[in-house]
């Protein structure tokens, strides 16, 4: 097939964005607009890819692929016109030129793929994306020798003039070459976004792609239609998605996993057989057959093993919780590498800042934790020590050993009485 090459523009001012952020780094389900037409002009067949930016670009050039030509359009008021200015990069090219509109994003690159197998196979110098109803887009397919042509005949007709598209399909049939249009049953496809509302109507399709995406690969969504779902999110086959979950990032959810209800996970990996209800996971991982909430917070750089349970109003932050371990209520572990099968009883803190510092703490395997426990950080319990509940430990606790840490309880009779507390 025919070479083509993508020529994505990212440099209008997107004014009716109302936002200091660039309109092409607007965020739909995750991903940059901009991303979506390089996406689909990859999908579509593009060998090489040059996108247009604006001066105010920079937010938008990190996004961009690392083998992408990349060229800032000054002071032009066209897309014509900025491409005749930049027609350096078509140099000594040959085949089609994909100009697209990078503001297009629903656009799919199956779509355009069947666009560009319709211009080669039909001979055309020139082919238009349009609606239904004949309505043209912005977007086309255009033979890049007959491009040059045109672009030239029209600068030296009236260099002044901004260059309209009507102009480019007129000069191409003004010599003597074809022009078609190629339909686009889906009208959904052509959304231009331009302005907030359209931002949001787009997303809500794209969410719809996503959603029913991952259920054709054996994913179950209870009411799909109040989940969040970023588009580069992966989920194994027999997962079930409770309503209110948002899955955001690049996170990793195995398979026979229970997700929400109202959980969110942020660039998280989860296992298999994972039940994770009614809590937040951030850049973090957890093991397979664990069981993590209600209400737990799992913040970044934690790994959690496998066949553990985070319980209700656990907060886990940058720590290693080894198998078999439970931290099953109201507790605090911060900074901590705790080994396995250890219990972590109601209430207990790691207490991992001094003020100044944050301080690491290390709980051996086996080891037993009871409530209302304090490690003050940094102390090491050793492999199958007991701490006693209500204990405050501030030193090493040995193989073993029972740490008690707490007051001794004292017994006042007829206290009450004496003081003349009774009710009776």
């Amino acid at each position: 097939m025919q070479e083509l090459m993508a020529l994505i523009f990212a440099s209008d001012e997107g004014t009716g964005m109302k936002s200091s952020e660039a309109k092409y780094a607007h965020k739909i389900c995750g991903q940059a607009m901009v991303s979506y037409a390089i996406e689909s002009s990859i999908e579509a067949g593009s060998a090489n890819m040059a996108i247009v930016l604006d001066q105010c670009g920079d937010n938008v050039k990190e996004l961009l692929p690392e083998n992408a030509v990349i060229t800032i359009k000054t002071g032009i008021p066209g897309l014509w016109d900025a491409i005749w200015q930049e027609k350096h990069i078509l140099d000594n090219r040959n085949g089609t030129l994909l100009v697209f509109p990078a503001d297009y994003p629903i656009l799919m690159g199956d779509t355009l793929k069947a666009a560009f197998i319709y211009h080669i196979e039909n001979n055309n110098q020139a082919t238009v994306l349009t609606t239904s109803k004949g309505d043209l887009s912005d977007i086309c397919f255009i033979d890049i020798k007959s491009l040059d042509t045109v672009l030239s005949a029209l600068k030296n007709e009236d260099g002044e003039k901004v260059i309209s598209f009507s102009d480019i399909l007129r000069s191409v049939e003004a010599i003597g070459q074809k022009v078609s249009g190629f339909s686009i049953s889906n009208p959904e496809e052509l959304l231009k976004v331009d302005d907030r509302i359209k931002l949001d109507e787009a997303e809500q399709i794209i969410l719809k792609r996503i959603i029913r995406k991952h259920m054709e690969n054996g994913v179950t969504f209870h009411l799909p239609h109040t989940s969040y779902i970023h588009a580069k999110v992966h989920i194994g086959k027999d997962t079930v998605i409770q309503p209110g979950t948002i899955l955001e990032g690049n996170t990793i959810i195995g398979e026979r996993c229970l997700i929400g209800p109202y959980s969110r996970i942020e660039d998280g990996i989860i296992g298999n057989d994972v039940s994770f209800m009614n809590s937040v996971m951030i850049r973090s991982q957890i093991g397979d057959n664990t069981k993590v909430g209600p209400f737990a917070y799992i913040r970044p750089g934690s790994n959690i093993g496998n066949n553990t349970k985070i319980g209700d109003f656990v907060e886990i932050k940058n720590s290693m919780i080894g198998d078999n371990s439970k931290i099953s209520h109201l507790s605090y572990i911060g900074d901590a590498n705790v080994g396995v099968n250890v219990n972590v009883g109601c209430g207990a803190v790691v207490v991992n800042y001094d003020g100044k510092k944050k301080h690491r703490t290390f709980i051996g395997d086996n080891a037993f934790v009871g409530c209302n426990v304090n490690l003050v950080s940094p102390v090491t319990i050793k492999d199958n020590a007991y701490i006693a509940a209500g204990s405050t430990i501030t030193d090493e606790v040995p193989e073993y050993a029972l740490a008690i840490a707490r007051s001794r309880q004292t017994i006042i009779n007829e206290w009450v009485i004496k003081k003349g507390l009774d009710k009776k």
